[in-house]
């Protein structure tokens, strides 16, 4: 963040891959997403807010004891930031509605190339 100077890094993490109707193939994570998180679930962004005060901001899948039963452990976002020690955490489901706040008024956006 400190090389980035001024701006809003948007970093998503790989989407899962479906085999077959109800059947995903095992998921892996994209490295870079886990090097700068550790985090290892699906559906999550990492927004990283460069400048004179620093944020990390993660968007994740919600806490679904229901789901984490077929899918498996979710942190959720309050577990997530706890965890990983990020300056904010929010449910996926709120990345539309929160996302032009973070860009708004950014010297740049730093994106991933057909991410």
């Amino acid at each position: 963040m400190q090389q980035m100077g001024a701006g809003v890094a948007i970093i998503p993490t790989a989407p899962e891959a479906v085999r077959n109707r109800d059947s995903h193939y095992p998921y892996r994570f994209d490295s870079y997403f886990y090097y700068l998180t550790g985090f290892t679930e699906p559906e999550a962004v990492l927004v990283l807010i460069a400048g004179p005060v620093p944020k990390s901001v993660l968007f994740c899948r919600d806490k679904d004891m229901e789901r984490e039963i077929w899918d498996g452990f979710r942190y959720g976002p309050q577990g997530a930031q706890q965890q990983f020690g990020f300056d904010e955490a929010h449910s996926i489901a709120e990345l539309d509605a929160l996302m032009p706040g973070y860009i708004a008024n950014q010297q740049r956006l730093f994106l991933q190339p057909g991410r």
